[in-house]
């Protein structure tokens, strides 16, 4: 699924099917919940000197972004946001695997191709629990018709586990009226916006 920033994505299922989704994620990729996040993509050259938003949770920004190739690490905290830069480069035309794995109240494993990068202690500061969350892939909410149409990343798999297992699973092979089928059956579309 090419991605640009103009016409991002969203998992917002509650949004669109609230009336028939016995069990929505979202409401589970809280501070006060283990969950996984797994995601394989390609950076792109284009947009360099902009950031990149691979996945964002919002309200509070929770992500993996790129700037100048370098990621950068968002974390949402009830009382704040930080964005924090890494010396990780994702090369162009490459393609990576990266989890965020929320032990809660206690840490934030990144890993890189399956390789531990970095560890985040919520021992003092939770990541936050908000009313309402959503995921944007490609953009962190901020979409104008200014935007660039050209493909920032290109999103291979979209992955959410929870205590249970696979609960989301997204590969973009499906598309039915502008939305990404969940391959596990649980109605967590993911759809395009703007």
């Amino acid at each position: 699924m090419n991605i640009s920033r103009r016409y991002p994505w969203m998992l917002w299922p509650d949004s669109i099917c609230p009336s028939f989704l016995p069990n929505p994620i979202l409401p589970r990729v809280q501070g006060d919940h283990y969950w996984k996040i797994e995601v394989d993509f390609e950076n792109t050259e284009n947009n360099f000197s902009t950031v990149k938003d691979v996945f964002c949770f919002v309200p509070k920004c929770t992500s993996l972004s790129i700037f100048e190739n370098r990621l950068f690490i968002g974390l949402g905290y009830d009382n704040q946001n930080d964005r924090v830069q890494t010396n990780y480069l994702f090369e162009p035309n490459v393609k990576y695997n990266v989890t965020y794995e929320h032990l809660p109240k206690e840490k934030l494993i990144v890993s890189i191709n399956n390789k531990i990068e970095f560890e985040y202690s919520l021992l003092e500061t939770p990541l936050a629990v908000v009313d309402n969350p959503v995921i944007f892939l490609g953009a962190n909410t901020h979409v104008t018709q200014e935007e660039s149409e050209e493909i920032d990343i290109k999103l291979l798999n979209f992955k959410i586990y929870d205590t249970e297992g696979l609960a989301c699973h997204h590969d973009f092979s499906e598309i039915i009226h502008g939305k990404s089928v969940d391959k596990t059956g649980n109605l967590n579309f993911i759809y395009q916006i703007a």
